[in-house]
């Protein structure tokens, strides 16, 4: 198993509401998005981000964002988790205990959507540059690396 790539498969909605709820959710669902292609690629794992609803699938870079459209994200989930395991040493990320039984019954990992935002979160705090006694403020853009800030750039702008 140590040898085949690791695939996270990430119930976006639950990591979502935990970074932030729903008052801004397009915002917080942006930067989720980039948060996770930059994790992704600094980590060299593969990635789904998962959203329940209709949307345009996309890829950027190791990391598909996948709508599941008529279904729910867990169904979506739970069906990938299955299919991929057999090549890949699959992560099931999200809130749903429910769901992370299910995945880890069937001999998949799962980590919950607090235990994911706590390493996204560790991640950046450690590729932090270190500050002076001042704050600084830093944007989302500012803190992506610069090829995957182009390719949001061009999935934001429908190309």
């Amino acid at each position: 198993m140590a040898d085949q790539p690791q695939l996270w498969i990430v119930d976006g909605d639950n990591v979502a509401h935990v970074r932030g709820g729903a008052d801004r959710y397009e915002e917080v669902r942006s930067g989720l998005v980039a948060a996770v292609v930059d994790h992704a690629a600094r980590a060299g794992v593969e990635v789904v981000l998962v959203f329940d609803g209709h949307g345009r699938d996309t890829a950027v870079g190791t990391t598909r964002i996948r709508y599941a459209a008529g279904e729910t994200a867990d169904t979506v989930i739970e069906r990938l988790a299955h299919r991929s395991q057999h090549d890949h040493e699959v992560t099931v990320v999200s809130s749903d205990t429910v769901l992370r039984h299910v995945a880890q019954r069937g001999g998949v990992q799962a980590m919950s959507a607090r235990e994911f935002v706590d390493r996204l979160g560790a991640a950046r705090t450690v590729d932090a540059p270190k500050a002076g006694p001042a704050r600084q403020r830093f944007t989302v853009a500012e803190s992506v690396d610069e090829a995957v800030r182009e390719a949001l750039e061009r999935l934001r702008r429908g190309q």
